[in-house]
């Protein structure tokens, strides 16, 4: 509908599912395809003023960062351990004693079991709970988009694929290259989306087709 000049209402979209609207804003597609017709049903209403096209109210991005924080400590204290040790490993790389120091194998298995696990606790939480302990102690939720939870698989394998790109961590270089350049870019510019979006989405929200609301009362 792209240079057309349409009022805002419910319209196929090019490319949707046959039978199913999406909301036209004026200027642009907002929102999820809906159904034809349920979107007329109660607890329906136009995306906007902080709603989706299925009333579930987005998050306020600063509640998202905060939920992201908490779920930084969180991580952080699951994958001290493993970094406790590879630094303990490191200090006696310098010509220490040689008792205390582990095979780079053993080395590259710390890490690679610490990113595991971190990979297996967003993407776990995401499919099954909709969302890490950060945003459940803070009342979010990820939800897809037409706003049923939780997300289950491939979705929230998907919205996870941030987190299981970190297990590329322990190939030599590449995996370094990714966890600072392209984990880098990625947060970077999810932070401009968080808040120039109408929607709020990030990246991973656009790739995953997700939406993060407040919790249903």
């Amino acid at each position: 509908m792209s240079g057309v000049s349409q009022p805002p209402g419910w319209y196929p979209a090019q490319g949707d599912p046959p039978g199913t609207v999406r909301w036209w804003d004026g200027e642009k597609w907002v929102g999820g395809p809906q159904v034809q017709g349920a979107q007329q049903q109660a607890g329906y209403v136009a995306p906007g003023a902080g709603l989706l096209a299925n009333g579930r109210e987005l998050a306020d991005p600063w509640l998202r960062i905060a939920a992201g924080f908490i779920d930084g400590i969180l991580v952080a204290l699951i994958s001290l351990p493993f970094g406790g040790i590879q630094t303990f490993q490191a200090s006696f790389e310098a010509g220490a004693s040689d008792s205390f120091s582990f095979s780079p194998d053993i080395s590259l298995g710390l890490a690679f079991a610490g990113a595991l696990i971190i990979a297996v606790y967003h993407t776990a939480m995401n499919t099954f709970l909709s969302g890490g302990v950060g945003k459940l102690v803070l009342g979010l939720r990820i939800v897809k988009s037409d706003g049923t939870e939780p997300l289950g698989t491939p979705t929230g394998i998907v919205r996870s694929a941030n987190h299981i790109l970190d297990l590329t961590r322990v190939i030599p270089i590449l995996g370094t290259f990714i966890t600072l350049v392209v984990q880098g870019i990625l947060n970077f510019v999810s932070l401009i989306f968080l808040f120039s979006d109408p929607e709020h989405r990030t990246v991973m929200d656009r790739l995953a087709d997700t939406y993060v609301v407040k919790k249903q009362q």
